[in-house]
């Protein structure tokens, strides 16, 4: 694919003094001025690659004393200087501002193909929906195209309170990944992430706490219903927990560490509160003898 130069993704481009230039000011760089330079620097949107850039300067700024190409390797080298091919792309249609973020953060672009092709499908009640449309929100401006699919790689459940385990039936049979998401009074609850027979599930959590209280046996079968009084959880927050569950979708699709997987993860009360716990493979439950064979 044909190289085309970018400044910096988001950096200014500023003249420092007489005889220096500045790209950036997060600290930014400092480059020292020749001429014909600044004037280059601005043409570097990312609409032409190195050829058309050096015809183009060739006839337009005639005082640039120095071969074009060799400028920008120079200008590469430093990071002041991307490839815009590598951020828009067939495959990446749409997901130009994620592309300049991979790779302004070192990582590769082309992970992002998956993402238009990511199935996922979300259930949930009234009170978890705030949550739910802000990480929608989130994974559409990420890429991700089908958020309602019938036959979904990650089914994301959530609930006020804790859902019925009746829920993760038939995902569990069908191998179908899933995410729950507690509102728990003040704060939110994501996790455990479940790859059937792969990770541990909701009964593993479930059989763990019935180890430690044994009434949990007795309360399972009661769980599902309404609460008497909607939860007490902030709008800040919700929308803390709706991003925390963006990442863990996002990481999921991108085949990155998922934080989720084995491990629950709590926002709230505060919005900048977090908290988190691992779950273990419980010695009685099928999960674990799938997971074995």
């Amino acid at each position: 694919m044909t190289f085309r130069p970018a400044l910096r993704p988001g950096a200014p481009l500023l003249r420092r003094d007489a005889t220096t230039l500045q790209i950036g000011t997060s600290p930014g760089v400092v480059i020292a001025d020749r001429p014909g330079l600044y004037a280059l620097l601005r043409l570097l949107d990312g609409s032409r690659d190195v050829e058309r850039l050096q015809v183009y300067a060739h006839a337009s700024i005639p005082e640039l004393d120095v071969a074009v190409a060799d400028l920008i390797r120079e200008l590469r080298a430093l990071r002041v200087v991307f490839d815009a091919s590598r951020w828009s792309a067939p495959q990446r249609r749409g997901l130009d501002a994620e592309a300049r973020h991979n790779d302004l953060i070192g990582e590769d672009p082309a992970r992002l193909t998956t993402r238009p092709a990511f199935r996922l499908a979300f259930r949930c009640d009234s009170a978890s929906r705030p949550v739910v449309d802000g990480a929608r929100a989130v994974l559409v401006q990420s890429g991700l195209r089908d958020l309602d699919s019938v036959d979904p790689h990650l089914l994301v459940i959530a609930s006020c309170g804790e859902p019925a385990r009746s829920l993760f039936e038939r995902p569990t049979l069908d191998g179908v990944d899933h995410l729950p998401i507690v509102i728990d009074e003040d704060r939110v609850r994501i996790g455990p992430l479940v790859r059937p027979g792969l990770t541990p599930c909701i009964s593993c959590h479930d059989r763990h706490r019935a180890d430690w209280d044994p009434a949990w046996t007795g309360l399972l079968p009661q769980l599902g219903g309404r609460a008497v009084t909607p939860p007490g959880l902030s709008a800040v927050t919700a929308h803390a927990a709706a991003l925390e569950l963006a990442v863990e979708v996002l990481a999921h699709c991108d085949g990155l560490p998922v934080r989720s997987i084995g491990q629950f993860l709590v926002v709230g009360p505060g919005h900048d509160q977090r908290d988190s716990w691992p779950l273990a493979f419980h010695h009685g439950c099928a999960c674990d003898l799938l997971s074995a064979a």
